[in-house]
């Protein structure tokens, strides 16, 4: 199995008060340059890269198993909790809250999207939510954490015979 970059994991919400974690829910990192640009006399683009803007989109929070909208009202209760008209709330958010890191890739957000719930189906099967935030801080350098270093190899392969985990022989019909 690859290590992945920033880790691998669901996504968790904490605002200090209240915690919600989605072990399923799929989070997204994107680092956008920030940089002063201009053209010299010569018309050459003269560039300065001065940090990225980091967004962080919730793909997916899904309203599934029973205990589920328990993380649901965490959630809402965070981000009702957001309004203010007076100062700047924020998130803190684990995109990917990966356990076997003890450097997860905690950032303090924004919300910038809509919170819509939607039926997973046209029956009472489930919801999900996508959800997008942005980082109040400049990052001034993109993090190179990855998830564990500990690879997991679910089949190997030894004198022309393909083997799972188990020492158990696989045949491919």
């Amino acid at each position: 199995m690859a290590q992945i970059l920033f880790g691998f994991g669901g996504v968790k919400f904490d605002d200090g008060v209240s915690v919600a974690t989605f072990s399923g829910g799929l989070g997204n990192i994107t680092y956008s340059p920030i940089q002063l640009e201009t053209e010299n006399v010569d018309y050459n683009i003269v560039s300065r890269l001065l940090g990225y803007r980091v967004t962080i989109d919730i793909s997916e929070l899904i309203n599934i198993d029973s205990d589920d909208y328990i993380q649901y009202q965490n959630l809402t209760r965070i981000l009702s909790g957001l309004v203010s008209s007076t100062t700047q709330r924020t998130v803190k958010i684990t995109p990917r809250d990966d356990s076997t890191l003890t450097n997860n890739l905690v950032y303090e957000c924004i919300l910038t999207s809509s919170f819509s719930p939607e039926d997973v189906h046209r029956v009472k099967t489930g919801q999900r939510v996508a959800l997008k935030f942005t980082c109040i801080n400049k990052a001034v350098a993109i993090p190179r954490v990855v998830s564990d270093t500990d690879i997991d190899n679910l089949m190997f392969n030894a004198d022309n015979a393909m083997f799972n985990t188990d020492d158990a022989k696989v045949q491919i019909y």
